[in-house]
């Protein structure tokens, strides 16, 4: 492993780290039809950046634009310093993986990894070497001789990152790798994803719709919406600090609550929302007008069930359990409150056998600590 990756030394935060990759304004468009808008964007060397958005949010454009299948109408793309302009694919310093995986059916897991060897020119003996590195890179190591059709979904996945992998690109691009994996085999492959990037130092850039894949690959995760990005940031950044309602409600579930600004301090603000039924008290200063519109947002797993009402004039919700899904590791509630609002709450199930939780139809009262929530203004 290497001794200082980019997830450890964080090189977006230093002003004078130069990017490995570099956007600049660039905007595909089909006709009439924008996939990508106006998108900058900024990837340091050995990084594992996802791009994140739903369906025709322009993430697989942007992808295939770094990777040379598609010209951009606008804007520059640089990589490594190199201005892509004129570059076509084949000549570009990357490789991508598709999620059909694409191998050559009538050849063997070996033959499908050291292709791109072979049609360069390196000797047998030396592709023989680094197809072994690579199999052993990915644990298919007693797999060499197999055909496509004898694999799992999961070491079919494999097989097309070593064959991705081989020819060692500066940057390789992954369009929904994960995707065809089901649940757990996903969950268990992300992981080893992250072992083999860190492991050879190469940039990532991961194209995904799954939230949770994104959260647990990426040293950095761009939202994108509509062709446009809307928020980078690490993470916790991402899920704690969303800069809009649509991240905020995009990455994982959250509780919105509409309301207006009722009084303003340096030090705190104080939000009236006749959703909630309540004021909301937020422990830290906001920007923002007398009287101005705003939306506070709370994830579930921060908010606090209680039978008896909690002390306090803020912060207090009051409604009726109307459903209950146990998930194995935690429970989700499902509450009414008077004003009509369906709020969710999680909890954790630390023990088998909880004889004081909510059950259905329960009036429970819903709380969280000043600083569990942020304001929003668009």
């Amino acid at each position: 492993m290497q001794t200082q990756l980019a997830w450890e030394k964080k090189p977006w935060r230093e002003a004078n780290e130069k990017p490995f990759i570099r956007l600049n304004r660039l905007t595909k468009k089909f006709g009439d039809f924008i996939a990508v808008d106006d998108v900058s964007l900024d990837v340091y060397q050995s990084e594992l950046f996802c791009l994140l958005g739903g369906s025709g949010s322009g993430k697989s454009t942007l992808l295939r634009m770094l990777a040379g299948f598609e010209t951009p109408t606008s804007g520059t793309i640089e990589i490594d310093g190199q201005d892509m302009a004129n570059i076509p694919s084949h000549e570009r310093p990357t490789n991508m993986m598709f999620q059909s995986y694409a191998l050559f059916p009538h050849m063997s897991v070996e033959q499908n990894i050291g292709y791109g060897l072979r049609r360069d020119g390196v000797s047998r003996a030396e592709t023989s070497d680094k197809v072994a590195e690579m199999l052993s890179l990915v644990q298919m190591s007693d797999f060499g001789k197999r055909k496509p059709d004898q694999l799992s979904g999961g070491q079919r996945q494999r097989v097309a990152l070593a064959r991705s992998l081989i020819k060692r690109p500066k940057l390789l691009l992954l369009d929904e790798p994960l995707g065809a994996l089901d649940k757990k085999l996903r969950e268990e492959t992300q992981f080893e994803l992250v072992n083999i990037q860190e492991s050879l130092g190469i940039t990532f850039i991961v194209v995904t719709h799954d939230q949770e894949e994104a959260m647990t690959l990426a040293t950095r995760i761009g939202v994108m919406n509509y062709g446009e990005i809307v928020q980078i940031g690490e993470p916790p950044q991402i899920y704690e600090y969303p800069s809009s309602r649509f991240v905020a409600d995009f990455i994982g579930s959250v509780n919105m609550f509409e309301g207006r600004v009722k009084e303003d301090d340096k030090d705190f603000v104080r939000i009236h929302s006749d959703e909630a039924g309540c004021d909301i008290h937020v422990g830290h200063g906001v920007s923002c007008s007398p009287d101005q519109k705003l939306w506070f947002a709370v994830r579930p797993e921060k908010l606090i069930l209680s039978r008896k009402r909690p002390e306090g004039d803020a912060n207090i919700l009051k409604g009726t359990v109307e459903d209950v899904a146990y998930m194995g590791n935690l429970s989700v509630f499902r509450i009414r409150l008077d004003s009509g609002k369906i709020v969710k709450a999680t909890q954790s199930n630390r023990v088998r056998r909880d004889e004081e939780a909510f059950s259905c139809d329960e009036e429970t009262y819903v709380t969280w600590d000043e600083t569990a929530g942020v304001v929003l203004q668009s």
